[in-house]
């Protein structure tokens, strides 16, 4: 690979808390006013949709998994049913709420959303602020799209509360929680985000686990809480939580498929070396591997997780519990992969969400008149028998019985193994 992957802004993750439903008028009811607030032809709305129905198709993997998993709500008749409603208003607004209707009934398989306009801007702040050496295609793409937003920002900020939708989020808490629990001989660290190595907070959290590691150094036993982890930078599991507390190099490696498309090649061009590009008739047999809806995949690469000790050690040297759930996805999916896989900890609790194995940025595919972007994750990763990570997830270890906290069942485990 050509080089270590990083984290973009959190704009750059997928929004994992419930998006609101979008609010499409009916026929004939769409604003005047707002008929041409992107400044589109009907040509070019037509153009934008079929441009997004194609790179879906070609490029994102996660579209047959998502029909198997909604039979029900198949993407062609989405499709087909959102083109035709652009085709019969003429409208900015029809448009708008036609693309963001399609994301929402999609729904959020392998990252995929619609870039809005608050989180346009912190990727656009990570543009012109961040290095960007590695990510010059996610760079490009949004600059190109500067001019595009305002004018989209002016569109809703216009349309209030009758907009395509938006996200709903709560208001962010303390990331970190530690308790150390003596007469259990056990430290407990909840994290509830993975932060990026450049948000204010990074030091300062870093400088907080280690001191709780060292803390925690007479206690045998350590629990790490991600059930309300839905992911963030994988560097800050594999420099904060996991690196302090081995000796020796650890790696687990998984296969992942992409599809070098005309959208994704650039952003292939920016993070792999030809080498590590297998051609996907080499994929060896794996049992559980569906291939109906993989027909775009053309490659897989090998993905390696990794970590080094860190240079000083924490005083910590017990056994590690991970508890996760359905939360877990993303980056903290692929430390519960890490952790399974290596050995360094045993998972509790129940099946996370995944998408945690060939993890990398979502990349971007950009609507060619609106501007508007869209992300997903381009590579599709695969469990050591073939099942979709997205699909399967991970199973713990040990499982939680129906309705008792990870927690619980984390501590009669630490019970039970001490005798």
């Amino acid at each position: 690979m050509k080089r270590a992957w990083l984290s973009l802004t959190l704009a750059f993750c997928l929004l994992l808390t419930s998006c609101a439903a979008p609010k499409v008028e009916p026929e004939g009811k769409w604003d005047p006013a707002l008929k041409n607030a992107l400044g589109l032809t009907q040509e070019q709305r037509l153009e934008d949709y079929d441009c997004l129905v194609k790179t879906l198709k070609d490029s994102y993997l996660c579209l047959g998994l998502r029909d198997r998993e909604n039979p029900d709500d198949p993407a062609e008749e989405i499709f087909r049913e959102y083109r035709e409603m652009i085709e019969k208003s003429d409208s900015d607004q029809a448009f708008y709420s036609a693309v963001y209707s399609t994301c929402y009934r999609l729904g959020n398989y392998g990252h995929f959303w619609i870039i809005e306009p608050e989180a346009y801007g912190e990727m656009l702040d990570w543009c012109k602020h961040q290095d960007t050496a590695g990510r010059e295609q996610w760079k490009a793409v949004t600059e190109a799209s500067e001019e595009h937003y305002k004018r989209l920002s002016d569109y809703l900020d216009a349309l209030g509360d009758d907009g395509g939708g938006s996200w709903e989020g709560g208001e962010a808490g303390e990331n970190l929680h530690t308790l150390l629990l003596p007469e259990e001989g056990a430290a407990y660290l909840k994290v509830d985000s993975f932060l990026a190595d450049y948000d204010p907070d990074y030091q300062k959290e870093a400088q907080a686990i280690r001191d709780f590691y060292n803390a925690a150094g007479d206690c045998t036993d350590l629990i790490i809480d991600l059930t309300d982890n839905s992911g963030g930078n994988e560097g800050y599991w594999q420099d904060l939580l996991a690196a302090p507390l081995t000796d020796v190099p650890l790696s687990c490696t998984n296969y992942a498929l992409l599809a070098d498309s005309e959208n994704n090649r650039p952003y292939i061009d920016n993070v792999f070396a030809p080498s590590d590009l297998h051609p996907i008739s080499e994929l060896p047999d794996l049992p559980r591997l569906e291939r109906q809806g993989l027909e775009a995949a053309t490659h897989f690469v090998e993905s390696t997780l990794r970590v080094e000790p860190a240079a000083e050690r924490a005083a910590f040297h017990g056994r590690v519990w991970l508890l996760v759930g359905p939360m877990v996805y993303s980056a903290s999916e692929s430390f519960s992969v890490f952790c399974q896989a290596t050995g360094f900890a045993a998972l509790v609790g129940t099946q996370t969400s995944g998408d945690g194995i060939g993890a990398l940025d979502p990349i971007l595919m950009r609507l060619p008149n609106s501007g508007i972007l869209l992300q997903f994750t381009m590579m599709y990763g695969l469990n050591p028998d073939g099942s979709s990570s997205e699909e399967a997830g991970t199973a713990p270890d040990i499982l939680s019985p129906a309705g008792e906290p990870a927690l619980v069942t984390a501590l009669r485990a630490i019970r039970e193994a001490r005798g």
